[in-house]
């Protein structure tokens, strides 16, 4: 081997002289002799720091060795390095709360800082005079984010606020370098350096789609501090609160009158039904707006500010606060000046009102006895869902239980059962039909959108489990429990038996503490500790079907009984009630 040739020991060769006519570079800049042994290499795995016992040493050889570099004046790398990154700062994007250059100035001594903290897992600042300094988004202090995109900032101080007003009276604004909107210009900002400079060299502008800026001539609708929203006046802002006019657009393209507005308060207006606006236009011109209509592009609709989903199915809208004040839970939901928001509700025709209802009409709607189920359009989902529990002493009465249909899989299992024997000399199976069963499998999940409406929601979740546990007769005799589900159209007041549920707590619903606004946190005895969600899995339920269970019997359109059906017969297992196409009831004397 060549080495072995040299006879050499790998000690004596020598570092310098290593460039032409014998010029010594000075590199590499730390050098350490060839160990005797394997000693200085015992403990240098990652136990308990990155790079074991030694990792201190090796971070201050690293300090020693960038610092050679910084200074060296035989080799430009260290110059390069730092130049490279001075350019690399003024190509960044530039901010309200940038520095000299767009990122900040470059110092080699935060990179030497780094390099004897890495070991210990610390990051440090790259850019800026101070490697330690906080500049997070919280961090206070001259030339922080925090200190120039305040909380409470005036609306001159906003870009965008500026990028409006610019746009509509040509008047321009400098914010820490940055120019928005300069007179007559066809740019929004500009500013030096920047994505579009050439090694941070030159300018970098975002420019205008349009020049006639008509875009951006009129700001969104401002919302109060209860979220009903505002018409307010340019660029959606006001200084003091004040009374102003809210927008409600209706079909007729009414407006309805009176909310609020503070200072600062900004948010887009409620989702409005574009096909009004379309209606509208071409409402002169009646040959257009039918074929428009015929079309789909202007299909009528029902109104999506006063007949929406939350409106039509009493959700509460959990998420608007107009006329809400969610300040403390423990209170549970007040009007803005503190007063019980709920308490009278209105009235449901054959069971009255309620003294405390809930965020949820549904959930929050208690058990009641009735002969039949009541169906006022306040206890219907857009899918109804109801069980009902049948009276063993007097049946014409049950007890009905509303729920919110947070419907998860449903299952109908239909079978036939089939016996199968052989004669003697016969390969083959024969068989004989013996029954028929159907099974429903149900899963929902009940969640309470407020305080009022959890203990209302976890009675009927109590009584319903206790469906599943015998009565007893006044002679004591043990009696099983017939129920009634409906689940849209498809299952309505179906009698059955319910052979089993299961009530799922699972990790990702929050539980209620029940603690009261007393400043000590003391127990609330209004609630309970229990999860806001409950996922009810496992729902077994056996149809008793008050038909006798047969094929279904079936009318044809000719005579001889050919033809396309023209009537079906009372077997009729999935309901479909209230559909007119499933044509007259065909009953065994027709």
């Amino acid at each position: 081997m060549g080495l072995i040739d040299l006879k050499t020991d790998l000690k004596s060769l020598r570092y310098g002289n290593d460039r032409v006519y014998g010029g010594n570079s000075g590199q590499p800049y730390v050098t350490n002799n060839i160990p005797d042994d394997l000693s200085p290499y015992i403990g240098t795995t990652d136990y308990l720091l990155r790079g074991g016992i030694r990792v201190v040493r090796d971070s201050a050889a690293d300090v020693e060795r960038l610092a050679k570099m910084f200074k060296d004046v035989k080799s430009p790398n260290g110059i390069f390095f730092t130049t490279k990154q001075q350019l690399l700062s003024a190509t960044a994007v530039r901010t309200q709360a940038s520095g000299i250059l767009n990122e900040g100035i470059y110092s080699p001594l935060n990179t030497l800082a780094q390099a004897g903290v890495i070991a210990f897992g610390t990051h440090l600042n790259k850019q800026g005079v101070n490697p330690f300094a906080d500049t997070g988004v919280n961090a206070k202090g001259p030339g922080l984010y925090y200190s120039i995109v305040t909380p409470n900032q005036e609306p001159e101080e906003n870009r965008l606020f500026s990028l409006a007003q610019g746009a509509t009276t040509s008047t321009s604004k400098r914010l820490n370098g940055i120019l928005l909107t300069p007179p007559g210009g066809v740019n929004v900002l500009s500013y030096s350096g920047g994505p579009n400079s050439d090694r941070g060299v030159g300018t970098t502008t975002i420019q205008y789609s349009s020049t006639s800026k008509t875009f951006i001539t009129s700001a969104p609708a401002a919302v109060d501090y209860r979220g009903s929203v505002a018409e307010s006046p340019a660029y959606a802002y006001s200084s003091e609160l004040i009374a102003t006019p809210y927008i409600t657009v209706n079909p007729d393209n009414s407006i309805l009158e009176g909310s609020a507005t503070r200072k600062g308060s900004y948010a887009s207006p409620k989702i409005q039904d574009f096909r009004v606006r379309l209606r509208t236009d071409l409402r002169d011109n009646r040959t257009e707006l039918e074929e428009a209509m015929q079309s789909g592009a202007a299909a009528l609709s029902v109104s999506y500010s006063t007949k929406n989903v939350d409106i039509r199915t009493n959700q509460g809208q959990p998420g608007q606060r107009q006329d809400k004040n969610y300040k403390s839970y423990s209170k549970g939901v007040t009007t803005p000046g503190g007063a019980p928001i709920y308490g009278v509700s209105g009235s449901i025709e054959g069971l009255g009102g309620f003294a405390n209802p809930g965020l949820d009409f549904i959930n929050s709607t208690p058990i009641y006895r009735s002969e039949e189920v009541n169906t006022d359009s306040k206890l219907n989902d857009l899918c109804k869902f109801t069980i009902a529990i049948i009276d063993n002493d007097s049946p014409n009465y049950s007890t009905f239980m509303h729920f919110r249909a947070f419907l998860g899989p449903i299952s109908d299992a239909y079978s036939a059962d089939w016996a199968s024997f052989r004669y003697l000399g016969r390969g083959e199976n024969f068989y004989t039909y013996n029954g028929f069963t159907r099974q429903i499998s149900l899963s929902w999940t009940v969640a309470a959108q407020s305080k009022q409406e959890l203990l209302p929601m976890y009675k009927k979740l109590n009584y319903l489990a206790s469906s599943t546990a015998p009565n007893y007769s006044p002679q004591g005799y043990m009696r099983g429990n017939l129920a009634q589900i409906t689940v849209g159209d498809y299952i309505v007041n179906q009698p059955g038996i319910i052979t089993g549920l299961t009530y799922d707590l699972q990790e990702d619903s929050p539980w209620e503490i029940g603690i009261g606004a007393d400043p000590q946190g003391l127990p609330d005895n209004t609630t309970a500790q229990v999860p806001h969600i409950i996922r009810v899995q496992g729902f077994n339920f056996i149809p008793i079907q008050q038909f006798i269970p047969s094929k279904q019997t079936l009318t044809f359109n000719n005579d001889d009984g050919t033809g396309f059906t023209n009537g079906y017969g009372i077997q009729r297992f999935i309901s479909l009630k209230g559909n007119d196409s499933y044509g007259p009831i065909v009953t065994a004397n027709s």
